[in-house]
């Protein structure tokens, strides 16, 4: 039986990759062994709210929760803890989300496990996080979330046999529709609540200011004061009046009971899992065309895609579903549309991506 270790730092609880890790778990029944490879997930540094964790076989070694403290922690015990773990656990593979993890693992194997094959699992757009280059070449494999992560890694030098292609995996098929409101004038926002960094939420503002008549918009997500007046300040009296900020929900799609379109204004991500969450339960779909993730999910057949800082062109496309020049697609097709994203294939990507490592190795 091959023996797989998942290495990730410390995490609150809260954001996407936990989200990722957590049905990695579900969708790879990571407790079972039925797929011939033993599972377990190190932590070095623990989390703020463990409940994500609960689906693990696991090893958490637990450093602090203040940041200076952390980094200390990291400089002087990660090396030697994943010394331990490599010496102790002889892994077939051992596979990091974060850099310097797989760096040290691919530094230290030589040492104390040989034949372990270091993978990057990164969550992250390789380029907008400014992955240093020597980092690239201390890894085996890497495991691409999104055909753009794919496009970026070649453009950075990787060879294409080192990458594996395998999204993001989203429990498509135990979920409900959410009901539409008949208009095609129900938006909904879901994610962190930024100005103009990463999710880029003034510009969803700007696009709002211009679209007249009946709608109505609703956020999720965290955002603090001073950002959230920042986009009142913005919007016009019409667009206060419309949108609607209702905070961050552990279970967001518990709490929403119409919505028609999903929007997204990020100026990069990996791979949007709110995007495949909302078209699973048949919401349409609007979304920057930015770096990464977001060509891989958004499609004629669920919703459009529009470029990056055109106001006017994302404008336009929230207005014809409000005149109603465009018809949204059924419910069924959208979720159909995301179908690849489901946990049954995404643990066949996974196994089939670890047994093409195996089979090469026995080549050589």
């Amino acid at each position: 039986m091959k023996k797989a270790v998942i290495a990730i730092p410390y995490l609150t609880g809260k954001g996407g990759t936990e989200t990722v890790i957590k049905n990695f778990a579900e969708a790879l029944n990571v407790k079972n062994t039925d797929d011939n490879i033993s599972w377990k997930l190190v932590s070095f540094g623990g989390t703020k709210y463990p409940e994500w964790l609960s689906g693990w076989n696991k090893k958490v070694y637990n450093f602090t929760q203040s940041r200076c403290i952390q980094l200390v922690a990291y400089a002087i015990l990660m090396p030697f803890l994943i010394a331990h773990i490599l010496r102790k656990e002889k892994p077939d593979f051992f596979i990091a989300t974060n850099p310097i993890i797989w760096s040290i693992a691919f530094a230290e194997r030589n040492v104390f496990s040989k034949k372990t094959k270091i993978g990057a699992w990164y969550h992250y757009s390789f380029k907008m996080k400014n992955v240093k280059e020597k980092y690239l070449k201390k890894t085996d494999f890497f495991w691409a979330i999104s055909s753009g992560i794919k496009d970026e890694l070649l453009s950075l030098g990787v060879s294409p046999d080192k990458i594996y292609v395998i999204y993001n995996p989203v429990d498509v098929d135990h979920v409900t529709a959410v009901k539409r409101s008949g208009k095609q004038n129900r938006f909904i926002y879901i994610g962190r609540i930024d100005y103009d960094g990463q999710k880029n939420v003034s510009e969803l503002i700007k696009a709002l200011n211009k679209v007249k008549g009946d709608w109505h918009c609703d956020l999720y997500g965290s955002v603090d004061p001073e950002t959230k007046d920042r986009l009142l300040r913005l919007a016009n009296d019409h667009t206060k009046s419309q949108i609607e900020f209702n905070g961050f929900y552990k279970d967001v799609w518990s709490q929403i009971k119409e919505a028609d379109v999903l929007l997204l204004t990020s100026k990069f991500e990996g791979l949007p899992m709110t995007l495949i969450e909302a078209a699973s339960r048949g919401i349409a779909l609007v979304s920057s065309d930015c770096p990464t993730g977001t060509k891989d999910i958004v499609n004629k057949k669920n919703g459009y895609l529009y470029t990056p800082g055109k106001v006017k062109e994302l404008k336009n496309i929230l207005n014809n579903f409000i005149t109603k020049k465009v018809t949204l697609s059924s419910q069924s097709e959208i979720k159909k549309s995301v179908e690849k994203f489901s946990f049954d294939i995404y643990a066949l990507k996974v196994t089939n991506s670890l047994e093409k490592l195996v089979i090469e190795d026995y080549g050589r």
